[in-house]
């Protein structure tokens, strides 16, 4: 984990940062969880995007969350982060035919409850987390929550995930996200709109999916508060794994997939036949400068 304080246009590194105090608080893996506390099934897991967090595995009736062990600065932020969510299955199916399984999904939730919130099954250990704003990916269709289908984001407030009639600040996307592809998630909140950017492509979208007016100092009661993630399985379940996060205590939307530049692509060897003709060509000139040096030129 990496603690990063931006003063202008210099970054400086302290190890000695208190977590609430850092402008930007940034795991591009979660081999240390330092600053972190798991709760129910959350456990770090070695799969083959690195060490990631999976906040549920693929079992039934699972509560998993993490939440940042202090509270950070919420009255505006961005923050970045990529999922993957694989081996859907359950005893029930949803869906217009009946037939996906899989559930429940991953909520981005502030709060400033508790560091050791989150419940399980249906309302994605999101439910019932009061003073809270809760930026959710769904997997499940609960009809009497009003979901729009099963496979939606939304915008939720206080724990509720009962979106009403008409289903309001909610999308349906596609394609599922527990198809077993990286999914990537922008959310920014100006002080005044906090609104979601999500897709398959690490490139941040121009247009928002979602967007919800919200005045956080009031719904947090202050405008700091815990900041992770909840997850949930019931009858139907899946692994939710959150591959890294980066958090910003301030407005500041983060741009290409927050994370380094990928290294350089590796170096393709010569054929044999390839390194024969440069070893010569480097004998050649060898000779030919001995020459010079003999004929004194």
């Amino acid at each position: 984990m990496r603690f990063m304080l931006l003063t202008g246009a210099a970054l400086l590194a302290s190890a000695s940062l208190v977590l609430g105090d850092a402008q930007e608080i940034s795991f591009p893996n979660f081999s240390d969880t330092t600053g972190l506390q798991l709760n129910g099934s959350a456990a770090v897991v070695n799969t083959s995007d690195g060490a990631v967090l999976r906040v549920v595995p693929a079992t039934g009736s699972q509560a998993g969350s993490f939440f940042s062990t202090s509270k950070l600065q919420a009255a505006a932020f961005s923050t970045f982060f990529s999922f993957r969510m694989t081996n859907p299955g359950g005893t029930l199916f949803d869906g217009p035919d009946n037939t996906v399984p899989g559930a429940d999904g991953l909520v981005f939730v502030v709060q400033p409850n508790s560091s050791g919130a989150g419940s399980y099954g249906q309302g994605i250990g999101y439910q019932g987390i009061s003073n809270s704003v809760g930026v959710e990916f769904d997997t499940w269709q609960n009809t009497y929550n009003n979901d729009p289908s099963s496979n939606h984001v939304g915008i939720d407030l206080d724990g509720v995930v009962n979106h009403g009639t008409g289903s309001p600040f909610t999308l349906d996307v596609e394609p599922d996200f527990d198809n077993g592809n990286i999914w990537y998630a922008w959310v920014d909140y100006d002080g005044s709109v906090i609104s979601l950017r999500a897709g398959q492509s690490n490139q941040r979208p121009a247009d928002p999916l979602v967007s919800r007016t919200v005045d956080l100092k009031t719904v947090l009661v202050g405008d700091v508060g815990y900041v992770g993630f909840t997850s949930g399985t019931g009858a139907d379940w899946e692994n939710v794994d959150v591959l890294n996060w980066t958090y910003r205590q301030e407005y500041n939307p983060i741009g290409g997939d927050g994370n380094p530049p990928p290294p350089p692509p590796p170096a393709v060897p010569l054929p044999a036949a390839a390194w024969t003709g440069l070893a010569g060509l480097a004998m050649l000139g060898l000779f030919q400068k001995r020459l010079r040096r003999l004929a004194g030129v």
